[in-house]
């Protein structure tokens, strides 16, 4: 009883320190929590795409739970390192370490408990708030949230085992330290690093091998691929440019001495030096999380702002249907289908094209190679199919082609695909009334050949390349302008049409007497694809404004921590520059100088990182269709805007901590 009811007297009289951790841990079990209530809620099956909502909230939930592990790790570390002074009485006045380990304990006990009955029920009242903004979202109508007592199960054991850590780490450092390092603990300032060029190289060098990655990238499954590789890189090469790169400068200015020996640089440049080993890791874990708020609220605010331009750019018409064999009977089957059915097909367009081959095209010449850096998908389509999409009349003699690069770019005079070769007549820059598809591949060439017989033997050959097992042919679309009910109606029409297994359909149209032959058509309309997307990518977009909600609370916390560790450090340094006689207006300009250089070094290099990483953020957005560069952009820069308000909103009221702290 006795150490319960000094753990509870410490909680209340150090309020001032305890309240910035309660605080981070209320809300991070309170993320958790409206994550978790609305991914185990039987609400969420009643949602359509339901299962894509799960997947995703899921994945957030893991990214809070693994944030909110390190990040309250961190704030406790600063917790702890404030309340050595006082760990170190307690032994002096005859406590032994184990006692204070069980006061210590009991605090975090009592932390816990506070945490899970406060976040428990702000969790319960907030998640429905947050269901309400996710449904919007996704354009979906169902607004009963009902409640799980699961969610708030699974994470309280989450942070059941995030205290226990703390409790290790706790016991580990009081029993490590003497009484006397625990007394000094707190106040114990960082020896003046030394010089590591080779560090500072090598920090540059991984910060150019990512920024090549993320520029080098040529297709969205590259992007893919090479983004965790060069998210690593930039995070190493962040930690080593301010734990190196940046003393190795602060030393270059210390020998310059016109710059160095005046007040406010002389001031700046020997603070900064002497505790740059303690800042470097503060400042990269801000750039980092800056940068992963840029990232994630750019790419899920661009790829939400850019569905109606993918759809748009694929949907020539508002109902596309693709029929896996020739364009007649395609035509034929889905037109005797429609007649049957009173259904009208208004300003209808039919084209017919190869299956797409995959491989890499290496100076013209096509290769069954699956390297990802060269991807290339090839589609063939005979003129006559040209001439009806375009109306433009084509004269090809012999093996001659038109090129249309739809995705990347081709400037070869032949293409060449074993031993048949196609002498590239000229290249266009689009077909009319042809949709813009997504492509996972860094090039896709379309080729306009004379007829079918001279690309036959190429898909032939392409698909004995690849064992044979599915053999390459012609897919007939046909778009056509039809009404919300006629689109559901045909769609219900042609799945009578469906083929066991992998067996063509055989069927008999009874009134024309003729056997229609075929395999699965599929309908697509504007409106059910454009619900599909709007649901991803409202829950993407929700997941991402949690998770760049949740870093930008974390950034303001470690500047918050900063700020105040930094002000008791600076504070008796400043009092006697002002003994030894360096006016107070000096003292403000010094202040201000190196408060600025601390904050808003990690956002312009944050912003560095960025901008090498657009180029990747793009292609990875490409993955779900045709991005808009201009679109994409202006996005981004619209987060960066946003951010980066936030961000002064934060500066401005952590160095009033600071200023009260240094001038009091």
């Amino acid at each position: 009883m006795f150490y319960l009811k000094l753990a509870s007297r410490n909680i209340r009289q150090s309020m001032s320190n305890f309240l910035p951790f309660g605080l981070s841990s209320v809300v991070m079990f309170l993320m958790n929590l409206m994550i978790a209530t609305i991914l185990f809620s039987p609400s969420l099956k009643k949602l359509p795409s339901w299962g894509n909502f799960a997947m995703l909230l899921c994945l957030g939930l893991i990214v809070l739970t693994i944030f909110a592990t390190i990040f309250m790790i961190y704030s406790y570390r600063f917790l702890l390192k404030r309340r050595t002074k006082e760990f170190g009485l307690y032994n002096i006045l005859g406590l032994k370490k184990r006692q204070i380990v069980r006061i210590s304990i009991l605090e975090l006990l009592m932390m816990f408990v506070a945490t899970v009955v406060a976040g428990t029920i702000l969790g319960i009242i907030l998640a429905k708030f947050l269901y309400l903004f996710l449904i919007q979202l996704v354009g979906e109508h169902y607004f009963d949230l009902q409640w799980s007592p699961l969610a708030v199960l699974v994470v309280t054991v989450a942070f059941a085992c995030i205290y226990l850590l703390l409790m290790i780490i706790s016991s580990f450092s009081i029993h490590r330290q003497s009484s006397l390092e625990l007394l000094h603990n707190a106040s114990k300032g960082e020896k003046e690093p030394k010089s590591r060029g080779i560090l500072a190289l090598l920090g540059i060098i991984f910060l150019a091998i990512g920024y090549y990655l993320a520029v080098t990238v040529t297709s969205p499954l590259d992007a893919l691929t090479k983004f965790f590789i060069a998210v690593l890189f930039v995070i190493f090469g962040t930690l080593l440019f301010y734990m190196s790169f940046t003393i190795w400068l602060l030393k270059r200015q210390k020998r310059n001495k016109n710059y160095y020996y005046q007040p406010k640089h002389f001031i700046t440049v020997s603070s900064m030096l002497y505790r740059m080993k303690q800042n470097a890791v503060g400042l990269a874990n801000i750039t980092i999380l800056v940068t992963m708020t840029f990232v994630t609220l750019a790419t899920t605010v661009g790829l939400y702002s850019s569905i109606n331009g993918f759809l748009n750019d694929y949907f020539v018409r508002n109902t596309i249907i693709n029929v896996n064999t020739t364009q007649q009977r395609s035509n034929t089957l889905v037109d005797q289908v429609a007649e049957k059915n009173g259904i009208t097909l208004n300003n209808k367009i039919v084209y017919e094209m190869s299956n797409s081959m995959i491989g890499a095209m290496n100076h013209g010449k096509f290769e069954n190679k699956q390297k990802l850096s060269s991807l290339t998908a090839v589609n063939f389509m005979t003129a006559d199919t040209y001439e009806q999409l375009t109306g433009n009349k084509v004269h090809l003699l012999g093996n001659q082609a038109i090129v249309f690069p739809a995705v990347g770019s081709f400037n070869e005079n032949q293409v060449k695909f074993g031993d048949h070769t196609f002498n590239i007549k000229e290249k266009i820059s689009e077909i009319r009334n042809f949709p813009s598809i997504s492509m996972t591949a860094s090039n896709w060439l379309i080729l306009i050949v004379n007829s079918k017989e001279q690309i036959q033997p190429v898909l032939d050959a392409a698909s004995k390349a690849v064992g044979g097992h599915n053999t390459l042919g012609f897919e007939t679309t046909i778009s056509a302008d039809l009404t919300t009910k006629d689109a559901k109606k045909l769609r219900l029409a042609l799945s009578q049409y469906l083929a066991d297994g992998d067996k063509p359909i055989q069927r008999i149209d009874k009134e024309k007497e003729q056997a229609i032959s075929g395999t699965e058509p599929s309908l697509q309309s504007y409106e059910d694809t454009h619900q599909q997307f709007v649901s991803f990518a409202g829950g993407f977009l929700f997941i991402g404004l949690i998770l760049g909600f949740t870093f930008i609370l974390g950034t303001a916390l470690i500047i918050y921590y900063k700020q105040i560790s930094e002000g008791e450090q600076d504070k008796r340094s400043f009092e006697i520059l002002q003994e030894v006689g360096l006016s107070g207006k000096e003292v403000r300009q010094t202040i201000r100088s190196q408060v600025l250089l601390v904050f808003f070094m990690p956002i312009g290099v944050a912003v560095v990182h960025f901008g090498f990483a657009f180029i990747m953020i793009q292609k990875l957005i490409s993955l779900f269709g045709p991005t808009r560069f201009g679109l994409l952009l202006l996005t981004s820069m619209g987060t960066i805007a946003v951010v980066a308000a936030v961000y002064y909103i934060i500066y401005k009221q952590t160095s009033r901590a600071y200023y009260r702290i240094v001038e009091r």
